[in-house]
C-alpha cells in the first residue's frame, strides 16, 4: 500500500533542519531554517556579539523554496496591529512576528541575495521582536568617554554617525553610530548598541581620510553608503556602557562656537518616543515608561557647526561632572 500524502497546502511542515542561536545586541535569537543562506547572513551580522542576557530567546522559523525568477523582489511594506508584525514583499517573500509570545516566521525564494535577506528582513524581525519585549530602541548614536556613555540624538542629517566617530577617533569608545537601546527593567540607565558597524553617507570620505579606503556598498534601497567595522579603522569600542547625558544636536550650516545648552525634557521625549512604533499597548507602555525614567539624565542640546569643536564641548561635558 502507498504512503500517504501528507496535505500541506500552508507548507506548515516544511522541514527546517539548520538551527543556530544568535546574540543580537547580546540577546538571544534561534533561527531554524533550510536554507545556509540564512545563517551565512545571520553570522555575518551577529557572530561577534556575545550572550549578555539570559532571558528567554526569541524565535524565527525561515523556510526557503525554489524559484526560477529572474527579478529580484521589491522592497517590502512593515505594517503592524498591537502584538502583530509583518513584512511583505509580494506572496513569496513575507514574514510575520507575534511580538507577545516572542515567535516569527518568514518564507523566501532561494534567488534573493544575503543584502537583502539582512536589512529587509533579518535585522528589521530579529531586532523587533527583542525589543518588544526587553528593550527601548532610540534613533540615537552613542560613545563613552570615561565610562560615561553620551547618546547623540537628533533628526536625519543633524551629524550623529558623523560625530560619533569623529569622537572615537579622539579616544571615546564607539557604541553605536544610528541605533542605541535602553535596557527596560533597569534603573542604573543601562545601555546596548551596536559597536561592530558603522554606515556612513558617501560625503563622509571629505570629513574623515581614512574612509578612502573603504569600498562603496549599494544598499537594497538603492542608496550609496560607506559600511565599515569601526575596529578595522583601529576604533574602540563596547556592546554595553552606562549613560549620562542625552544630547539633541543641532548642526548650523553656518560658522559658530559650539554650545551646549539644557533641552526641556517633553521636547526630549517627543523626539526619543517616535521609535516606538510597533507592540501592543502593554509593551508601547512600557518602552515609554522607560524613556520617561532614562529622561531624568541631563538632557541637553549641542549646537555646533564642525566636529572638532563639537567634540571637544562633550568632552568638558562629561569630564567636569565627574
Amino acid at each position: 500500500m502507498a504512503a500517504a500524502v501528507h496535505y500541506d497546502p500552508l507548507q506548515s511542515a516544511t522541514p527546517l533542519p539548520l538551527q543556530a542561536e544568535y546574540f543580537p545586541m547580546g540577546y538571544r535569537l534561534r533561527i531554524a531554517t533550510n536554507s545556509e543562506l540564512v545563517h551565512l547572513t545571520a553570522a555575518r551580522i551577529w557572530s561577534r556579539y556575545p550572550c549578555l542576557s539570559n532571558e528567554p530567546a526569541v524565535r524565527l522559523n525561515i523556510a526557503v523554496t525554489a524559484d526560477d525568477a529572474a527579478l529580484p523582489p521589491p522592497a517590502p511594506l512593515f505594517r503592524g496591529r498591537d502584538h502583530l508584525f509583518s513584512v511583505v514583499a509580494d506572496s513569496n517573500h513575507f514574514a510575520t512576528a507575534d511580538l507577545r509570545t516572542g515567535a516569527g516566521f518568514a518564507c523566501f525564494t532561494e534567488n534573493i541575495s544575503g543584502e537583502y535577506l539582512r536589512y529587509q528582513f533579518l535585522e528589521p524581525l530579529a531586532y523587533v521582536l527583542i525589543a518588544a519585549r526587553y528593550l527601548t530602541f532610540t534613533h540615537a548614536a552613542c560613545v563613552a568617554f570615561g565610562g560615561r556613555g553620551v547618546l547623540l540624538c537628533g533628526d536625519s542629517g543633524a551629524g550623529k554617525t558623523c560625530l560619533a566617530f569623529a569622537c572615537a577617533r579622539k579616544g571615546w569608545t564607539f557604541l553605536s553610530g544610528d541605533a542605541t537601546a535602553v535596557v527596560r527593567g533597569r534603573t542604573d540607565y543601562r545601555i546596548l548598541g551596536r559597536p561592530f558597524e558603522i554606515r556612513f553617507r558617501e560625503t563622509a570620505r571629505q570629513l574623515f581620510p581614512e574612509l578612502e579606503i573603504c569600498p562603496q556598498v549599494i544598499r537594497p534601497n538603492g542608496k550609496n553608503d560607506i559600511e565599515i567595522d569601526p575596529r578595522d579603522l583601529g576604533v574602540k569600542c563596547a556592546l554595553e556602557g552606562t549613560a549620562s547625558h542625552i544630547v539633541i544636536l543641532e548642526r548650523s550650516r553656518h560658522p559658530i562656537p559650539a554650545v551646549v545648552e539644557v533641552f526641556p525634557r517633553d521636547a526630549a521625549l517627543r523626539h526619543l518616543e517616535q521609535a516606538i512604533c510597533f507592540g501592543d499597548e502593554s509593551s508601547r507602555t512600557e518602552q515609554l515608561r522607560s524613556l520617561v525614567e532614562f529622561l531624568t539624565l541631563p538632557t541637553l542640546c549641542l549646537r555646533f557647526y564642525d566636529l572638532n569643536s563639537a567634540e571637544r564641548v562633550l568632552r568638558s561635558l562629561v569630564t567636569e561632572q565627574r
